[in-house]
């Protein structure tokens, strides 16, 4: 019976959870950051900066130069502020991250 389990044991330890490993991991999160910086170029210059703070502004610029790691702190206000981050947010889940990778959050103070 001993025997049975350890056989039993052993075969079922293959059958674990599949885990991506970490390199496969960091060059995601790397291409993720080059998208991110392309879609932000992208659509500062088809929809423009007229409006836009700079500490929005500063705010994307920080979160790519950071390695987009730097979480989310970047508060859209303006209109064209929510529709920069309106453009973005589409152009992030069309190249396939999840909504929590963005820079975007207002917090209340």
């Amino acid at each position: 019976m001993t025997r049975i389990l350890l056989i039993l044991a052993v075969t079922l330890a293959g059958f674990g959870p599949i885990r991506a490993d970490d390199a496969e991991v960091e060059a995601w999160a790397k291409e993720k950051c080059v998208r991110y910086e392309r879609a932000w170029n992208r659509a500062k210059d088809f929809i423009g900066l007229e409006g836009v703070s700079a500490e929005f502004i500063k705010g994307n610029e920080k979160f790519i130069a950071d390695g987009c790691s730097s979480g989310a702190d970047v508060c859209p206000h303006s209109p064209k502020e929510i529709e920069l981050a309106n453009a973005l947010t589409m152009a992030a889940m069309n190249f396939g991250t999840a909504s929590s990778f963005l820079p975007f959050i207002c917090r209340q103070r």
